[in-house]
């Protein structure tokens, strides 16, 4: 009997622990989302607008490149200026066409194609025991203590 009472104490003795550092979290989570979100409102339009300059920016740069490439790059692949450089790269891609899929099954070509297959364990869950075992696993008993704080 006194080991269990001591076992209770200790027990209550964490709840009470894990209860308060739990109200702690809850209360400087709480702080943080509100400090975060009062940031957020204050520079996140600011940053949207940039943002989209910076990249409206990049499309004029890129345009203006093509419009000029012979004249830029000229028996060069780099053209160095003052705030910076611009560098031209030819690559050869596969074009992403349609029905390219059907294709390659159709010609058997099945390296080509990505098969991805996995277990689906809901399914296995609800399987009978002699199922499970025919397949190389088995249903297993899990022991799981959980808690409940008392408000």
């Amino acid at each position: 009997m006194l080991r269990k009472n001591e076992a209770i104490q200790q027990v209550e003795r964490l709840l009470q622990t894990i209860k308060a550092e739990k109200k702690a979290l809850e209360d400087i989570s709480s702080q943080y989302q509100k400090e975060v979100e009062a940031v957020q409102a204050k520079y996140y339009k600011h940053i949207e607008e940039i943002k989209k300059n910076i990249k409206t920016y990049e499309l004029e740069l890129e345009k203006t490149a093509k419009k000029y490439k012979y004249a830029l790059f000229d028996g060069t692949d780099v053209v160095d200026t003052q705030f910076g450089r611009l560098i031209c790269t030819i690559k050869f891609a596969v074009k992403r066409a349609k029905g390219v899929l059907e294709k390659l099954e159709e010609l058997g070509w099945n390296e080509a194609i990505i098969i991805e297959k996995k277990v689906n364990w809901d399914k296995l869950e609800k399987w009978p025991d002699e199922r499970l075992i025919a397949c190389g696993t088995e249903r297993v008993k899990k022991e799981k203590i959980e808690y409940e704080l008392n408000q």
